[in-house]
Formats: C-alpha cells, sequence, structure tokens
C-alpha cells in the first residue's frame, strides 16, 4: 500500500539510479569512459544544425553554391566537435576525499581532486566543469516505507563551475571543492553528482552521473540550553599521557626507548650510568569527570542541540566528560575521537541509521538507509 502512494516519477528515478548503479558503479575513484558518458547538442549546438539545414536549403532552392559550401563547412565544424568534446571529456579522472562531519544547520564539502587519466596520462582534460547534485534518490531496495519517501523529497540544487588547470604536470592535483546542504541530522551516503562540460565551443554538453560512494555524518545544530551535569570522582578518571608532558604532569614509570621517540624523554641519567636507553612517561591526574545527560520529558531536538553544544564546550576545555541520555551511555573520556563519538551517537539518536560506541556507524549491515542528498 505504501508503494502505491508513490508519485510517478519517483518509480522513474528509481529505474534511472538502478540503470545507472549497472552501469556506472559507485567506487572512490572515477576514470570516464565510453559506458559512463553521455553526450547531446546543446541549445546552441541545436541551433547551430538549423543554420545548418536552412543554409542547405536555401542553397538547393537558390542554387548558390557558396551557401551549400557554408552548409557543409557547418556540418563539418559540427561533427568535428562531437569527436573532440567527447575526447576531451574522457580524459577526465576524479577522486573523492571522505567529506567532513558538519552541523546540520551549515553547509558541508565534498573535495574531489583532478586526478591523471590511466589512458591520457600527459593530456589533461580543459574547460568549464559544472557540478549539480542529482534530484533522484538512493532508498533501500527492501522495507521501503513512505517515510523514507518523504525525508528525500526536500532535495537542493547545487550547481558550482570550475575552471580545470591547464597543467600538465601529472604531480599537481587541483582539488575542486563541491558544496551541499542536508537540514536533518543522521547519518548519509551522498548521491549520485552530475558532473557536465562543454568545451571546446558549446556546440555539444557532455555529462555524467557519478557515485563517489561517500557517507558523511550531520551532527544536530549546536544551541545552548539547560543540561544536568554529574560530577564523578573516581581514580579511574586518571590518564596516563606516554606521548607529551608538560609542568603539570608528574613522574609515570620508565619505559624501553622506540626509535622515532622524542630525545627529551630519555632519560640520560640512566644511560649515562649503565647505557640502557629509557624513556620517560609522565601522567596527568584529573580528580574529576562528568557525565552530561538531560531529563527525558525534553523534547528530543531541544534535548539533542543541548547536549551537542554542552559536548563542544567540554571538549573545547579539555574535560573528561561522557553522555547518558535516553538509550546513549558513553563513558567518561576525552579527545577528539571522543568528541566525534558522542557527536555522532546524538546525530544518529533515534534515526534510520544506528550508532556503535566504536564511533563508526553499520552503513553496510543498515538496510534501511537513506541515500540522498540535500
Amino acid at each position: 500500500m505504501g508503494r502505491a502512494r508513490w508519485p510517478l516519477s519517483h518509480y522513474f528515478h528509481q529505474r534511472l539510479l538502478g540503470w545507472l548503479d549497472n552501469r556506472v558503479p559507485a567506487a572512490n575513484e572515477h576514470h570516464l569512459n565510453l559506458n559512463s558518458i553521455f553526450i547531446l547538442p546543446s541549445g546552441f549546438g541545436w541551433s547551430f544544425i538549423i543554420l545548418s539545414l536552412c543554409l542547405f536549403l536555401l542553397g538547393t532552392n537558390y542554387q548558390n553554391n557558396l551557401m551549400l559550401l557554408l552548409s557543409y563547412l557547418c556540418l563539418s565544424i559540427m561533427l568535428l566537435t562531437l569527436f573532440y568534446t567527447h575526447q576531451n571529456f574522457a580524459r577526465l579522472a576524479l577522486k573523492s576525499l571522505p567529506p567532513r562531519p558538519f552541523h546540520c544547520n551549515q553547509n558541508g564539502e565534498l573535495l574531489v581532486q583532478v586526478v591523471p587519466h590511466t589512458k591520457a596520462t600527459t593530456k589533461p582534460c580543459y574547460g568549464v566543469l559544472t557540478f549539480k547534485w542529482l534530484s533522484t534518490t538512493r532508498l533501500s531496495k527492501r522495507d521501503a516505507t513512505p517515510l523514507a519517501v518523504e525525508a528525500t523529497t526536500h532535495n537542493h540544487h547545487t550547481s558550482f563551475s570550475a575552471q580545470l588547470s591547464a597543467s600538465t604536470n601529472s604531480q599537481q592535483k587541483q582539488t575542486l571543492r563541491i558544496p551541499f546542504q542536508i537540514k536533518t541530522r543522521g547519518h548519509y551516503e551522498l548521491g549520485r553528482l552530475t558532473i557536465a562540460c562543454d568545451f571546446p565551443l558549446g556546440l555539444y554538453k557532455c555529462w555524467t552521473h557519478l557515485d563517489f560512494d561517500q557517507a558523511v555524518t550531520v551532527y544536530p545544530k549546536s544551541q545552548e540550553g539547560p543540561v544536568v551535569i554529574n560530577n564523578i570522582a573516581t581514580d579511574e578518571a586518571s590518564t596516563a599521557s606516554k606521548d607529551n608532558h608538560d609542568g603539570n604532569e608528574d613522574f609515570y614509570a620508565l619505559n624501553d626507548y622506540e626509535v622515532g621517540q622524542p630525545l627529551n624523554r630519555v632519560s640520560w641519567k640512566h644511560v649515562a650510568k649503565n647505557g640502557n636507553w629509557v624513556t620517560k612517561s609522565f601522567t596527568a591526574l584529573q580528580s574529576n569527570s562528568y557525565v552530561i545527560g538531560l531529563s527525558s520529558a525534553t523534547d528530543t531536538e531541544t534535548a539533542l542541540a543541548a547536549l551537542t553544544h554542552a559536548t563542544i564546550t567540554f571538549s573545547e576545555a579539555n574535560r573528561v566528560f561522557g553522555l547518558s541520555y535516553k538509550g546513549i551511555h558513553i563513558p567518561p573520556n576525552h579527545g577528539v575521537k571522543h568528541r566525534h563519538e558522542c557527536l555522532a551517537a546524538l546525530a544518529c539518536f533515534e534515526n534510520s541509521t544506528p550508532f556503535n560506541n566504536t564511533g563508526s556507524s553499520s552503513s553496510q549491515q543498515d538496510s534501511n538507509r537513506i541515500r540522498a542528498v540535500k
């Protein structure tokens, strides 16, 4: 019954995505070839063809050889441009980099590098590339609910043009920043990106629909609000740092020296005494750790926004903290990895994509994920 309420355009969009999945599979790096390139005359190209046909008809009607010669010249230009436009676009090779997480009230960026093509390493692609997110979105092949359709219908088209560098240096890689926007929190797999080029004369337009097989975590928006902070004083709150130390840290232990470690950590007294190279490790004692929580009666999105703001604040202050809110239970810790773990857990709370406490999402095991770009 759910599929009967889907619009007819959605059915054709899904058929298009299925056909593209077979013809242009998802990959981190794409080297364009005959299967992944589409080409048709542009608006200016169709006008040029109509003009050539009109000249041909006028030339045959009035038996004007110069007009016939001009029509033949125009048609020759069309044919030559067809091959050159396709050949230039076929030398394009792109490689994507993992996008950074961002908050739902901000814009994200997909970094794409222009790399040398395997079949044309010394001949780069020229012209202006136009990027546009494909409006169609991918649903799960199984258990696709009308709610998932509603979540993918608010797409925003983003057009972006980039002038390719004329440098033929294969060591230099040009990086393009493709903006996109997702207004809801969660973990999303980016959809297909339409890339077009009309070099050199604009008579033909070459394009392709590429799936870079990238996913991004969209954090909840950060908004200050009342949170419950529980102060926990335990012996387990003390942490040992074996990489660096400052004046506020105390001596912890001696360890065997490893190649590459800083020389200022070497215990030169032991080296001079018995010749054994050992290094000092220090510990920073922190008697207090915190657990951030909020009442379950608070609105979910308001609570997530307040917890997100508190997580960012505690992380910037380098405090040891944890999260406890409904089904989220993250033990106290600190660092960049712990910050991402907390924010990702808040982003995927009661979302179609579950999040585990190891800091990564089960993207390959979850069949109900929406593949979307907004």
